[in-house]
């Protein structure tokens, strides 16, 4: 039987406590690292090889700078972001959605999250 090799997550998040959360849930099918430092985020993702990235972050100029960087080094690279629903932060949404994969908006529901991941890592 082949062996799948195990995919690689990155998540950022301010939350310490949503880092660890979601390191503990998705451990047994991911490889997860997270990070509470956007500072270093994209050093992190150039120095290792990631399947995916997920930001808990609300659509901001920095992000949007972030992720299209991303993008620019490697335009397949799954960017998933998570958040409240704000209207006043609609515009940056919107600029940010050519750059990323998916939204999910707060509360979601992490067993349905997971089981979304897969098909987002195919692209």
């Amino acid at each position: 039987m082949a062996h799948l090799k195990t995919k690689n997550i990155l998540f950022y998040s301010p939350d310490f406590s949503l880092c660890y959360s979601l390191l503990m849930y998705l451990q047994d099918n991911y490889k997860v690292t997270t990070t509470t430092d956007l500072e270093i985020l994209k050093s992190i993702v150039s120095s290792s090889h990631f399947d995916m990235l997920i930001m808990d972050s609300e659509p901001s100029e920095t992000i949007e700078k972030l992720v299209k960087e991303l993008r620019v080094e490697n335009e397949n690279f799954p960017i998933i972001m998570t958040y409240v629903f704000n209207n006043q932060i609609i515009d940056f949404e919107s600029k940010i959605r050519k750059y990323i994969s998916t939204i999910f908006y707060k509360p979601f529901d992490l067993s349905e999250v997971s089981l979304k991941l897969p098909a987002l890592m195919l692209h």
